[in-house]
Protein backbone atom coordinates (compact mmCIF):
# COMPACT_ATOMS: atom_id res chain seq x y z
CA UNK A 1 0.00 0.00 0.00
CA UNK A 2 1.51 3.34 -1.01
CA UNK A 3 1.06 6.27 1.55
CA UNK A 4 2.50 9.73 0.49
CA UNK A 5 4.09 11.93 3.46
CA UNK A 6 1.17 14.64 4.80
CA UNK A 7 2.92 18.34 5.11
CA UNK A 8 0.24 21.37 5.03
CA UNK A 9 1.62 24.71 4.51
CA UNK A 10 0.56 27.97 4.91
CA UNK A 11 1.58 31.53 4.03
CA UNK A 12 3.60 33.47 7.21
CA UNK A 13 1.94 35.01 10.07
CA UNK A 14 2.86 38.61 9.84
CA UNK A 15 6.39 39.56 10.46
CA UNK A 16 7.56 35.62 10.91
CA UNK A 17 8.66 33.76 7.28
CA UNK A 18 8.62 29.70 7.26
CA UNK A 19 5.84 29.44 9.52
CA UNK A 20 3.78 26.62 8.42
CA UNK A 21 -0.16 26.55 9.41
CA UNK A 22 0.55 22.54 9.95
CA UNK A 23 4.17 22.64 11.42
CA UNK A 24 3.30 20.78 14.05
CA UNK A 25 1.54 17.52 12.16
CA UNK A 26 3.87 14.88 11.86
CA UNK A 27 5.61 14.11 8.71
CA UNK A 28 5.18 10.47 7.78
CA UNK A 29 7.73 8.16 5.68
CA UNK A 30 6.07 5.97 2.63
CA UNK A 31 5.06 2.68 3.57
CA UNK A 32 9.00 1.24 3.34
CA UNK A 33 10.83 3.54 5.15
CA UNK A 34 8.12 2.82 7.87
CA UNK A 35 8.95 -0.66 7.69
CA UNK A 36 12.69 -0.28 7.55
CA UNK A 37 12.34 1.74 10.84
CA UNK A 38 9.92 -0.57 12.64
CA UNK A 39 7.06 0.80 11.42
CA UNK A 40 7.00 3.51 14.13
CA UNK A 41 4.54 6.20 13.62
CA UNK A 42 5.52 9.26 15.85
CA UNK A 43 8.61 10.57 17.43
CA UNK A 44 8.54 12.59 19.95
CA UNK A 45 8.02 16.55 21.39
CA UNK A 46 11.17 18.16 21.23
CA UNK A 47 12.98 18.80 24.47
CA UNK A 48 10.27 16.75 26.06
CA UNK A 49 10.14 13.91 28.63
CA UNK A 50 9.17 10.59 28.27
CA UNK A 51 5.73 9.84 30.02
CA UNK A 52 3.57 7.45 30.97
CA UNK A 53 -0.43 7.24 29.76
CA UNK A 54 -1.54 6.96 33.28
CA UNK A 55 -0.03 10.67 33.79
CA UNK A 56 -2.42 11.82 30.67
CA UNK A 57 -5.00 9.15 30.18
CA UNK A 58 -6.96 12.17 27.98
CA UNK A 59 -4.32 11.95 25.83
CA UNK A 60 -5.27 10.86 22.22
CA UNK A 61 -3.62 8.68 19.35
CA UNK A 62 -5.49 9.69 15.79
CA UNK A 63 -4.63 8.30 12.50
CA UNK A 64 -5.61 8.97 9.05
CA UNK A 65 -4.94 6.11 6.58
CA UNK A 66 -7.01 7.36 3.36
CA UNK A 67 -5.92 4.10 1.02
CA UNK A 68 -7.45 6.04 -1.74
CA UNK A 69 -4.95 8.89 -2.12
CA UNK A 70 -2.13 7.59 -0.65
CA UNK A 71 -2.36 9.88 2.49
CA UNK A 72 -1.25 8.55 5.68
CA UNK A 73 -0.56 10.72 9.12
CA UNK A 74 -0.89 10.85 12.84
CA UNK A 75 -1.98 14.16 15.21
CA UNK A 76 -2.44 14.22 19.16
CA UNK A 77 -6.46 14.44 20.63
CA UNK A 78 -7.70 15.22 23.81
CA UNK A 79 -10.87 13.14 25.24
CA UNK A 80 -13.96 14.88 25.85
CA UNK A 81 -16.25 11.93 26.98
CA UNK A 82 -16.28 8.34 26.28
CA UNK A 83 -17.29 8.49 22.32
CA UNK A 84 -15.99 12.09 21.39
CA UNK A 85 -12.26 13.42 20.89
CA UNK A 86 -10.99 17.19 20.39
CA UNK A 87 -8.06 17.35 17.70
CA UNK A 88 -6.71 19.76 15.48
CA UNK A 89 -9.02 20.46 11.94
CA UNK A 90 -5.78 20.07 10.07
CA UNK A 91 -5.23 16.86 10.98
CA UNK A 92 -8.67 15.75 9.36
CA UNK A 93 -8.17 17.79 5.72
CA UNK A 94 -6.67 17.32 2.81
CA UNK A 95 -4.22 19.33 2.08
CA UNK A 96 -3.75 23.31 1.62
CA UNK A 97 -7.90 22.93 1.64
CA UNK A 98 -10.65 22.95 4.79
CA UNK A 99 -11.99 19.89 2.89
CA UNK A 100 -11.99 16.92 5.42
CA UNK A 101 -11.19 13.01 4.88
CA UNK A 102 -14.36 10.51 5.55
CA UNK A 103 -14.32 10.02 8.83
CA UNK A 104 -13.97 6.18 8.05
CA UNK A 105 -10.33 7.22 7.48
CA UNK A 106 -9.75 7.83 10.76
CA UNK A 107 -8.89 5.68 13.94
CA UNK A 108 -8.18 6.88 17.56
CA UNK A 109 -6.20 5.07 20.07
CA UNK A 110 -6.36 6.04 23.81
CA UNK A 111 -4.71 4.62 26.66
CA UNK A 112 -1.73 3.85 25.36
CA UNK A 113 2.58 5.22 25.75
CA UNK A 114 3.39 3.75 22.97
CA UNK A 115 2.05 3.68 19.45
CA UNK A 116 3.45 1.55 16.62
CA UNK A 117 2.49 1.55 12.87
CA UNK A 118 1.30 -2.47 12.23
CA UNK A 119 2.94 -3.95 15.93
CA UNK A 120 1.68 -3.84 19.17
CA UNK A 121 -0.20 -0.82 21.65
CA UNK A 122 1.90 -0.50 24.69
CA UNK A 123 0.20 -1.03 27.19
CA UNK A 124 -2.11 -3.95 25.46
CA UNK A 125 -4.86 -2.79 28.02
CA UNK A 126 -4.92 0.49 25.15
CA UNK A 127 -8.19 1.15 23.29
CA UNK A 128 -8.45 1.46 19.07
CA UNK A 129 -11.58 3.23 17.72
CA UNK A 130 -12.78 3.69 14.67
CA UNK A 131 -14.21 7.43 13.73
CA UNK A 132 -18.57 7.89 12.90
CA UNK A 133 -18.85 10.98 12.04
CA UNK A 134 -16.65 14.44 12.52
CA UNK A 135 -17.35 18.45 12.90
CA UNK A 136 -14.96 20.74 12.27
CA UNK A 137 -15.16 24.84 13.06
CA UNK A 138 -17.51 26.31 10.17
CA UNK A 139 -15.06 29.57 10.94
CA UNK A 140 -12.10 27.29 9.82
CA UNK A 141 -9.66 28.73 7.97
CA UNK A 142 -5.90 28.29 6.81
CA UNK A 143 -5.33 31.11 4.51
CA UNK A 144 -4.66 34.11 4.82
CA UNK A 145 -4.19 33.22 8.79
CA UNK A 146 -4.91 30.52 10.52
CA UNK A 147 -8.12 30.49 12.77
CA UNK A 148 -10.98 27.89 14.81
CA UNK A 149 -8.26 24.99 13.96
CA UNK A 150 -10.64 22.68 15.81
CA UNK A 151 -12.61 19.35 14.92
CA UNK A 152 -14.54 16.69 16.93
CA UNK A 153 -14.64 13.46 16.51
CA UNK A 154 -17.19 10.88 17.39
CA UNK A 155 -16.33 7.57 18.24
CA UNK A 156 -18.14 4.32 16.04
CA UNK A 157 -17.75 2.86 19.29
CA UNK A 158 -17.35 4.55 23.05
CA UNK A 159 -14.07 4.23 24.51
CA UNK A 160 -14.21 2.58 28.23
CA UNK A 161 -13.13 5.67 30.60
CA UNK A 162 -11.39 4.22 33.46
CA UNK A 163 -8.03 3.84 35.40
CA UNK A 164 -7.63 0.33 34.30
CA UNK A 165 -7.26 1.25 30.78
CA UNK A 166 -5.58 4.44 31.33
CA UNK A 167 -8.51 6.65 30.12
CA UNK A 168 -10.01 9.86 31.59
CA UNK A 169 -12.10 12.16 29.74
CA UNK A 170 -10.12 16.19 30.56
CA UNK A 171 -12.32 18.83 31.78
CA UNK A 172 -11.95 22.11 29.66
CA UNK A 173 -10.84 25.68 31.02
CA UNK A 174 -13.82 28.24 32.17
CA UNK A 175 -15.26 30.09 29.64
CA UNK A 176 -13.14 33.16 28.67
CA UNK A 177 -9.99 32.18 31.41
CA UNK A 178 -7.48 32.60 29.21
CA UNK A 179 -4.44 31.73 30.97
CA UNK A 180 -2.14 34.74 32.13
CA UNK A 181 1.01 35.10 30.70
CA UNK A 182 3.28 33.41 32.32
CA UNK A 183 1.19 30.41 33.90
CA UNK A 184 2.78 26.74 33.90
CA UNK A 185 1.03 24.79 31.12
CA UNK A 186 1.49 21.10 30.16
CA UNK A 187 2.23 19.77 26.66
CA UNK A 188 1.78 15.88 25.57
CA UNK A 189 1.91 14.17 22.81
CA UNK A 190 3.62 11.66 20.44
CA UNK A 191 5.69 13.95 18.40
CA UNK A 192 9.11 14.87 16.97
CA UNK A 193 11.54 15.44 19.03
CA UNK A 194 13.97 16.58 16.56
CA UNK A 195 12.37 19.41 13.73
CA UNK A 196 14.60 18.24 10.67
CA UNK A 197 12.99 17.16 7.80
CA UNK A 198 14.79 13.57 8.35
CA UNK A 199 14.05 13.35 12.04
CA UNK A 200 13.49 9.52 13.01
CA UNK A 201 10.06 8.35 14.95
CA UNK A 202 10.05 6.33 18.05
CA UNK A 203 6.27 5.82 19.02
CA UNK A 204 6.70 7.12 22.21
CA UNK A 205 4.79 9.23 24.65
CA UNK A 206 6.63 12.34 25.65
CA UNK A 207 5.82 15.67 27.94
CA UNK A 208 6.56 19.22 28.79
CA UNK A 209 6.16 22.55 30.83
CA UNK A 210 5.61 25.32 29.01
CA UNK A 211 5.18 29.05 29.90
CA UNK A 212 1.60 30.84 29.19
CA UNK A 213 2.88 34.25 26.91
CA UNK A 214 1.09 37.02 26.12
CA UNK A 215 -0.99 37.96 23.29
CA UNK A 216 0.79 41.47 22.42
CA UNK A 217 4.82 39.45 22.98
CA UNK A 218 3.16 36.73 20.79
CA UNK A 219 1.97 38.80 17.72
CA UNK A 220 4.20 37.85 15.19
CA UNK A 221 2.50 34.44 15.52
CA UNK A 222 -1.29 35.05 16.09
CA UNK A 223 -1.63 37.94 13.46
CA UNK A 224 -5.27 39.24 13.66
CA UNK A 225 -6.65 36.09 14.90
CA UNK A 226 -5.36 36.81 18.86
CA UNK A 227 -8.97 35.93 19.94
CA UNK A 228 -9.16 32.35 19.45
CA UNK A 229 -5.58 31.92 19.41
CA UNK A 230 -2.76 31.61 22.60
CA UNK A 231 0.55 30.72 22.97
CA UNK A 232 3.23 29.48 24.97
CA UNK A 233 7.23 28.61 25.40
CA UNK A 234 9.67 26.88 27.07
CA UNK A 235 14.00 27.83 26.81
CA UNK A 236 14.29 24.32 25.81
CA UNK A 237 11.30 21.96 24.90
CA UNK A 238 8.33 22.50 22.02
CA UNK A 239 5.63 20.79 20.54
CA UNK A 240 6.59 19.46 16.73
CA UNK A 241 5.13 17.26 13.98
CA UNK A 242 2.77 14.95 15.37
CA UNK A 243 1.69 16.64 18.33
CA UNK A 244 -0.84 18.90 16.50
CA UNK A 245 -4.31 18.58 18.15
CA UNK A 246 -3.21 17.33 21.23
CA UNK A 247 -3.98 18.71 24.80
CA UNK A 248 -1.89 22.15 26.54
CA UNK A 249 -3.30 21.70 30.16
CA UNK A 250 -2.74 23.90 33.45
CA UNK A 251 -3.39 23.37 36.87
CA UNK A 252 -3.81 19.82 38.78
CA UNK A 253 -6.18 18.54 38.46
CA UNK A 254 -5.61 19.47 34.88
CA UNK A 255 -8.24 21.11 32.65
CA UNK A 256 -7.29 21.36 29.04
CA UNK A 257 -7.08 25.54 28.16
CA UNK A 258 -6.08 24.82 24.10
CA UNK A 259 -5.61 22.69 21.10
CA UNK A 260 -1.58 22.51 19.67
CA UNK A 261 -2.35 24.17 16.30
CA UNK A 262 0.87 25.62 14.85
CA UNK A 263 5.23 26.74 15.04
CA UNK A 264 7.94 28.26 13.68
CA UNK A 265 9.71 25.65 10.77
CA UNK A 266 11.47 23.04 12.49
CA UNK A 267 10.35 23.05 15.85
CA UNK A 268 13.04 25.40 17.34
CA UNK A 269 13.28 25.89 21.34
CA UNK A 270 12.60 29.18 23.29
CA UNK A 271 10.08 30.28 20.01
CA UNK A 272 6.27 30.31 20.75
CA UNK A 273 4.11 27.41 19.60
CA UNK A 274 0.03 28.47 18.99
CA UNK A 275 -2.97 26.94 20.35
CA UNK A 276 -6.62 27.15 19.35
CA UNK A 277 -8.22 29.00 22.64
CA UNK A 278 -10.79 26.82 24.33
CA UNK A 279 -11.01 29.55 26.79
CA UNK A 280 -12.75 31.98 24.03
CA UNK A 281 -16.40 31.44 23.09
CA UNK A 282 -15.68 31.23 19.36
CA UNK A 283 -13.62 28.34 19.81
CA UNK A 284 -15.64 27.12 22.71
CA UNK A 285 -18.87 27.33 21.76
CA UNK A 286 -18.47 24.89 18.90
CA UNK A 287 -17.14 22.22 21.02
CA UNK A 288 -19.95 22.23 22.94
CA UNK A 289 -21.94 21.57 20.07
CA UNK A 290 -23.21 25.00 18.24
CA UNK A 291 -22.71 25.31 14.65
CA UNK A 292 -22.88 29.20 14.75
CA UNK A 293 -20.78 30.44 17.56
CA UNK A 294 -20.49 33.72 18.54
CA UNK A 295 -17.82 35.32 16.22
CA UNK A 296 -15.19 37.85 18.14
CA UNK A 297 -13.97 40.95 17.12
CA UNK A 298 -11.45 41.56 14.01
CA UNK A 299 -9.76 45.10 12.99
CA UNK A 300 -10.79 45.96 9.65
CA UNK A 301 -8.38 49.10 10.43
CA UNK A 302 -5.40 48.96 12.67
CA UNK A 303 -5.03 51.43 15.64
CA UNK A 304 -3.10 54.33 15.46
CA UNK A 305 -0.50 56.17 18.08
CA UNK A 306 -1.61 60.07 17.55
CA UNK A 307 1.37 61.93 19.31
CA UNK A 308 2.21 66.05 18.94
CA UNK A 309 5.17 66.53 17.47
CA UNK A 310 7.98 64.17 16.51
CA UNK A 311 9.40 63.01 19.06
CA UNK A 312 7.00 63.00 21.83
CA UNK A 313 7.59 64.86 25.08
CA UNK A 314 7.11 64.06 28.24
CA UNK A 315 3.53 65.31 29.64
CA UNK A 316 2.48 66.04 26.13
CA UNK A 317 -0.50 63.82 25.89
CA UNK A 318 -0.40 60.33 23.38
CA UNK A 319 -3.80 59.55 21.93
CA UNK A 320 -4.60 55.52 20.55
CA UNK A 321 -7.12 56.30 17.89
CA UNK A 322 -8.63 52.28 18.04
CA UNK A 323 -9.16 52.05 14.37
CA UNK A 324 -12.26 50.07 13.09
CA UNK A 325 -13.20 46.50 14.48
CA UNK A 326 -16.37 44.44 13.88
CA UNK A 327 -18.27 42.55 16.18
CA UNK A 328 -19.13 46.16 18.13
CA UNK A 329 -16.35 45.33 20.46
CA UNK A 330 -16.37 47.16 23.73
CA UNK A 331 -12.78 48.73 23.88
CA UNK A 332 -10.07 49.37 26.69
CA UNK A 333 -6.16 50.46 26.12
CA UNK A 334 -3.21 49.59 27.91
CA UNK A 335 -0.24 52.05 27.26
CA UNK A 336 2.91 50.29 28.20
CA UNK A 337 6.62 50.67 27.65
CA UNK A 338 8.00 48.92 24.37
CA UNK A 339 10.36 47.01 25.33
CA UNK A 340 11.96 43.66 27.14
CA UNK A 341 10.42 44.96 30.49
CA UNK A 342 6.92 45.57 29.00
CA UNK A 343 6.03 48.11 31.84
CA UNK A 344 2.19 48.82 31.68
CA UNK A 345 1.70 52.89 32.27
CA UNK A 346 -2.51 53.02 32.41
CA UNK A 347 -4.95 50.74 31.65
CA UNK A 348 -8.82 51.21 31.33
CA UNK A 349 -11.28 52.91 29.43
CA UNK A 350 -9.22 56.34 28.46
CA UNK A 351 -7.61 56.58 24.92
CA UNK A 352 -4.99 59.27 25.77
CA UNK A 353 -2.07 58.86 28.21
CA UNK A 354 0.09 61.75 29.59
CA UNK A 355 3.93 60.55 29.76
CA UNK A 356 5.50 61.75 32.76
CA UNK A 357 9.04 62.69 32.94
CA UNK A 358 9.96 59.22 34.09
CA UNK A 359 9.65 57.46 31.03
CA UNK A 360 12.12 59.98 28.82
CA UNK A 361 13.91 58.33 26.82
CA UNK A 362 11.10 55.00 26.29
CA UNK A 363 9.55 54.06 23.18
CA UNK A 364 5.70 53.92 24.08
CA UNK A 365 3.31 51.56 22.38
CA UNK A 366 -0.78 51.13 22.80
CA UNK A 367 -2.50 47.55 23.00
CA UNK A 368 -5.83 48.05 22.09
CA UNK A 369 -7.79 45.40 23.39
CA UNK A 370 -11.30 44.34 22.16
CA UNK A 371 -13.89 42.37 23.41
CA UNK A 372 -17.71 40.62 22.97
CA UNK A 373 -19.04 37.58 23.34
CA UNK A 374 -17.17 35.55 21.02
CA UNK A 375 -13.58 36.63 22.92
CA UNK A 376 -11.13 38.91 23.42
CA UNK A 377 -9.18 40.52 20.87
CA UNK A 378 -5.71 41.69 21.37
CA UNK A 379 -4.12 44.94 18.74
CA UNK A 380 -1.04 47.29 18.88
CA UNK A 381 -0.12 50.49 17.58
CA UNK A 382 2.73 51.75 16.66
CA UNK A 383 5.66 52.60 18.33
CA UNK A 384 6.73 55.92 19.62
CA UNK A 385 10.07 57.22 19.30
CA UNK A 386 11.55 57.59 22.67
CA UNK A 387 9.50 60.16 24.93
CA UNK A 388 12.16 63.25 24.52
CA UNK A 389 12.40 66.24 27.20
CA UNK A 390 10.44 69.34 26.69
CA UNK A 391 12.65 72.37 26.33
CA UNK A 392 9.76 74.69 24.21
CA UNK A 393 7.55 77.08 26.83
CA UNK A 394 4.35 77.90 26.05
CA UNK A 395 3.14 81.28 25.72
CA UNK A 396 0.04 83.34 26.14
CA UNK A 397 -1.29 86.69 24.63
CA UNK A 398 -3.76 88.79 25.53
CA UNK A 399 -6.34 89.32 23.05
CA UNK A 400 -8.87 92.10 24.00
CA UNK A 401 -9.31 94.35 27.25
CA UNK A 402 -12.66 95.68 28.13
CA UNK A 403 -13.23 97.73 31.09
CA UNK A 404 -16.65 99.42 32.46
CA UNK A 405 -16.45 101.52 35.04
CA UNK A 406 -14.33 100.08 38.21
CA UNK A 407 -14.39 96.60 36.91
CA UNK A 408 -11.89 94.87 33.24
CA UNK A 409 -12.14 91.75 31.82
CA UNK A 410 -9.38 90.33 29.88
CA UNK A 411 -9.59 87.59 26.98
CA UNK A 412 -6.49 85.39 26.94
CA UNK A 413 -5.31 82.94 24.40
CA UNK A 414 -2.41 80.27 25.74
CA UNK A 415 -0.77 77.77 23.33
CA UNK A 416 1.70 75.00 24.13
CA UNK A 417 3.43 73.93 20.76
CA UNK A 418 3.08 70.24 21.92
CA UNK A 419 -0.28 70.38 23.61
CA UNK A 420 1.40 70.03 26.91
CA UNK A 421 -1.34 71.28 29.99
CA UNK A 422 -1.38 74.36 30.55
CA UNK A 423 -1.33 77.17 33.94
CA UNK A 424 -2.70 80.50 33.33
CA UNK A 425 -1.37 83.67 36.28
CA UNK A 426 -3.10 86.61 35.66
CA UNK A 427 -2.88 89.82 37.72
CA UNK A 428 -3.32 93.96 37.67
CA UNK A 429 -1.06 96.13 39.13
CA UNK A 430 -1.04 100.34 39.41
CA UNK A 431 0.97 102.61 41.49
CA UNK A 432 -0.05 104.34 44.23
CA UNK A 433 0.89 107.82 46.46
CA UNK A 434 0.63 107.46 49.94
CA UNK A 435 2.79 109.10 53.22
CA UNK A 436 5.59 106.75 54.39
CA UNK A 437 5.24 104.94 57.65
CA UNK A 438 6.59 107.38 60.63
CA UNK A 439 10.10 107.08 61.93
CA UNK A 440 11.36 108.36 65.52
CA UNK A 441 14.25 109.94 65.97
CA UNK A 442 14.45 110.48 69.54
CA UNK A 443 11.56 112.00 71.14
CA UNK A 444 10.85 114.76 68.62
CA UNK A 445 8.65 113.31 65.60
CA UNK A 446 10.23 113.65 62.00
CA UNK A 447 7.91 114.89 58.88
CA UNK A 448 6.33 112.33 57.52
CA UNK A 449 7.24 112.14 53.70
CA UNK A 450 5.47 110.62 50.80
CA UNK A 451 5.89 107.22 49.21
CA UNK A 452 5.20 105.27 46.60
CA UNK A 453 4.47 101.91 45.90
CA UNK A 454 3.31 99.48 43.31
CA UNK A 455 -0.06 97.49 44.33
CA UNK A 456 -0.56 94.25 42.78
CA UNK A 457 -4.21 92.07 42.62
CA UNK A 458 -4.36 88.38 41.42
CA UNK A 459 -6.72 88.22 38.80
CA UNK A 460 -9.51 84.78 39.10
CA UNK A 461 -8.62 83.34 35.47
CA UNK A 462 -11.96 81.04 34.20
CA UNK A 463 -10.86 78.58 30.99
CA UNK A 464 -13.18 78.67 28.22
CA UNK A 465 -11.30 75.90 26.20
CA UNK A 466 -7.88 74.23 26.58
CA UNK A 467 -6.73 77.52 25.22
CA UNK A 468 -8.93 80.28 25.97
CA UNK A 469 -9.12 81.64 29.29
CA UNK A 470 -11.02 85.08 30.73
CA UNK A 471 -9.43 86.77 33.69
CA UNK A 472 -11.70 89.83 35.07
CA UNK A 473 -10.87 92.10 38.37
CA UNK A 474 -13.42 94.87 39.81
CA UNK A 475 -12.85 97.94 42.10
CA UNK A 476 -10.30 98.86 40.34
CA UNK A 477 -8.95 102.33 40.88
CA UNK A 478 -10.05 105.87 38.62
CA UNK A 479 -7.11 107.77 37.20
CA UNK A 480 -3.94 105.15 37.52
CA UNK A 481 -2.15 103.81 34.54
CA UNK A 482 -2.96 99.98 35.24
CA UNK A 483 -0.72 96.92 34.53
CA UNK A 484 -2.73 93.77 33.46
CA UNK A 485 -0.79 90.90 32.61
CA UNK A 486 -0.23 87.28 31.91
CA UNK A 487 2.02 84.49 32.14
CA UNK A 488 1.19 80.83 31.09
CA UNK A 489 3.65 77.77 32.52
CA UNK A 490 3.00 73.81 31.57
CA UNK A 491 2.83 70.67 33.60
CA UNK A 492 6.12 70.00 32.34
CA UNK A 493 7.26 73.09 34.71
CA UNK A 494 8.42 75.64 31.91
CA UNK A 495 7.09 79.10 32.32
CA UNK A 496 6.93 81.86 29.60
CA UNK A 497 9.96 84.35 29.67
CA UNK A 498 8.07 87.23 29.23
CA UNK A 499 4.75 88.12 30.50
CA UNK A 500 2.11 89.32 28.17
CA UNK A 501 1.12 93.05 29.01
CA UNK A 502 -1.75 95.61 28.35
CA UNK A 503 -2.05 98.50 29.94
CA UNK A 504 -5.32 100.96 30.95
CA UNK A 505 -6.14 103.93 32.67
CA UNK A 506 -9.80 103.85 34.27
CA UNK A 507 -11.71 107.33 33.99
CA UNK A 508 -14.29 108.40 36.14
CA UNK A 509 -17.62 108.93 34.06
CA UNK A 510 -18.63 112.40 33.84
CA UNK A 511 -22.00 112.68 35.97
CA UNK A 512 -25.06 112.99 33.98
CA UNK A 513 -26.22 116.66 33.42
CA UNK A 514 -30.14 117.44 35.00
CA UNK A 515 -32.34 118.98 32.80
CA UNK A 516 -34.09 122.08 33.98
CA UNK A 517 -37.42 121.84 34.78
CA UNK A 518 -40.14 123.30 32.67
CA UNK A 519 -42.99 124.62 33.83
Amino acid sequence: MSRASIRRSAAPILAIAALSACALCLVVASAGAASQQGRALVPYIVGGQESSISQFPWQAFVLLDNEAEGKTGSCGGSILDATHILTAAHCVDHEATTSPFPPSDLTVVAGASEVVLGGAISPSSAQQRKVRSLRTHPYYAVTPEVKDDVAVLELATPLELSAARNTAAITLVTAGATPAAGTPLSVSGYGKQQGGEGSKPNGKLYSATLNAVGSDACRAFVGLQSAVLLCAQSPDSTPCQGDSGGPLTEGSPAVQVGVVDYGAKECPVAQPSVFANLAAPEVRVFVEGSEAPPVAARPTSLPVMKTFGTPPVDFSPLTCEPGAWSGSPSLTYAFQVDNSAAQLLQGGAANAFVPPASVIGLPVVCIVQASNSGGVSTVRTGTTPPIALDTVPPLAVITALKCHRQACTLSIAASDPHAVALTLRSSAAYAVTTRCPRRRRGRKPTRRAVCHKTLGVRLPIKALSATTFQASASRLPYGRRIKFSALASNAAGLHQAVPAVRYKTLRKPKPKRRKPKTH
